[in-house]
């Protein structure tokens, strides 16, 4: 198998095992996949990659703690 035949055929099989899994357990592998993706980037560049909407932004300190 050549190099090129090689690499359709990965492609194929894992095509396969990715359709017999449920939805929730396909979110999930890529899901684990983008964290192991992304523990190679610090706080700086996951920040300029990172949606707006979930970007840490440091939040004021609240004076008056609850609970204990």
């Amino acid at each position: 198998m050549n190099a090129k035949e090689l690499e359709e055929f990965r492609y194929d099989v894992a095509h396969a095992l990715l359709s017999k899994m449920s939805k929730g357990s396909q979110f999930q592998y890529a899901l684990d996949r983008m964290l192991q993706l992304l523990a190679l980037y610090d706080e700086e560049k996951l920040c300029e990659i990172a949606p707006h909407v979930v970007v840490r932004q440091n939040k004021p300190k609240d004076k008056k703690k609850l609970g204990f």
